[in-house]
């Protein structure tokens, strides 16, 4: 198992908000997020990117030749080299040049070549910005992959729009809801149907006129008793369908409300998984980075390429699972911990994170390298200490020694 959105179950963030040492740690890392989805019906996301079209290459301009007063032709190449080079007898000396001192031009503060990609896609109007969104400035490729996705998404959007537009306004409207605001499909039809059965109800009919009133005392709080008391008491009165007629339209005004609220809930938490993934995003670049300036992560090193290597594991969505759920790399690996050709790995995953309940920074871990590399270096020296021993020969003592 091995770098820019939906709600992540187990990352960097979550480590951060609650502590690597917290007991949610393993919870987490099995979220119904990916814990429920099958690994078979794991498909990758497919990208469509169309291929630049290649213009012709420019023909370079044919050299047009002049005609001299006697009629003669000469080329203009030929001319231009002719009276650089020829020297005339009435010509005058040429001033030698004075040397100008140089100027030092300003040093442009560099720009990533996304920022200044984005900068003209803004100018062109491929991207867009929203009305209470500020100037946008993208400095990454998972910044720029982020946006160019989302003017996709708006796009799609605005063709599907004038699209079904054609068809009325409860078609915009039902569009609208469900798949820009995320509204459930079933939770909408369900509630704009009831709107508009009870909207059409004839009211005519006394049947119908019961219906509305129970269902409006209801509402209120009444009891069952109360409810057929107070229908029978304006069926004796004749009042029963004006009654029905007032409650009627309070009825159509609260269902209609409902049907706003569902859409208002639902972009609510659109928003709100988009915060939670910008912020994933962000703390997760904010680590790697913060790490790769000291080149090692609590003794792990670290150099450029993994740390590339790490955020497209961890922020690219590039899986999508049969529920419509994007998935990560590193969601995918922990997907298919649940096959059993995988439990081994995932026993060494929850060894892992046992350690790091009780050690968030794996010091046990580097003191356990350190303590047997001394071991090592300390038995080289023995052994170095007792061989040169060995090969040294006693000295006999003499009587003309003194």
């Amino acid at each position: 198992m091995a770098d820019s959105l939906e709600t992540p179950s187990f990352g960097i963030m979550d480590t951060m908000e609650m502590g690597i040492g917290n007991q949610e740690l393993l919870s987490d890392l099995m979220s119904p997020e990916t814990s429920t989805g099958d690994p078979d019906k794991v498909q990758p996301i497919v990208k469509e990117v169309e291929e630049p079209k290649q213009e012709p290459p420019k023909k370079e301009p044919k050299v047009k030749e002049v005609a001299g007063d006697e009629g003669e032709k000469k080329s203009t190449g030929e001319q231009i080299i002719a009276s650089f080079l020829g020297s005339d007898e009435d010509d005058e000396e040429e001033e030698e040049p004075v040397a100008k001192a140089p100027v030092e031009e300003p040093e442009e503060e560099e720009v990533s070549q996304f920022a200044a990609l984005s900068k003209d896609l803004f100018k062109l109007g491929v991207f867009t910005n929203d009305e209470d969104e500020e100037e946008v400035v993208i400095n990454s490729p998972e910044e720029f992959l982020e946006r160019f996705n989302a003017e996709k998404k708006k796009g799609a959007i605005e063709v599907v729009n004038n699209f079904i537009g054609q068809f009325g306004e409860d078609y915009q409207q039902a569009f609208d809801a469900i798949f820009v605001k995320g509204v459930n499909p079933r939770e909408y039809f369900g509630t704009y149907n009831n709107i508009v059965n009870l909207a059409e109800l004839d009211l005519s009919v006394e049947d119908n006129q019961i219906a509305v009133i129970k269902r409006a005392l209801d509402e209120q709080g009444f009891e069952p008793e109360d409810i057929n008391t107070e229908i029978e008491r304006l069926k004796n009165y004749g009042d029963l369908e004006s009654v029905a007629a007032k409650h009627h339209k309070v009825l159509v005004k609260k269902d209609t409300i409902r049907l706003r609220q569902l859409e208002e809930n639902a972009q609510r938490e659109l928003q709100q998984r988009a915060a939670v993934r910008n912020q994933y995003i962000q703390n997760v670049n904010a680590v790697l980075q913060d790490k790769l300036k000291a080149k090692e992560f609590d003794g792990i090193p670290l150099n450029p390429k993994l740390v590339t290597e790490l955020q497209d594991f961890l922020l690219v969505d590039k899986y999508k699972t049969a529920s419509g759920e994007t998935l990560t790399d590193f969601d995918k690996t922990i997907l298919e911990l649940k096959r059993p050709e995988n439990h081994a790995m995932k026993v060494k995953i929850a060894l892992l994170l046992k350690i790091l309940e009780k050690d968030p920074t794996l010091s046990t871990i580097q003191k356990s390298g350190v303590t047997k590399r001394t071991d090592q270096l300390f038995g080289e020296v023995a052994r170095q200490v007792t061989k040169s021993k060995t090969n040294v020969q006693p000295r006999k003592s003499s009587w003309f020694s003194e």
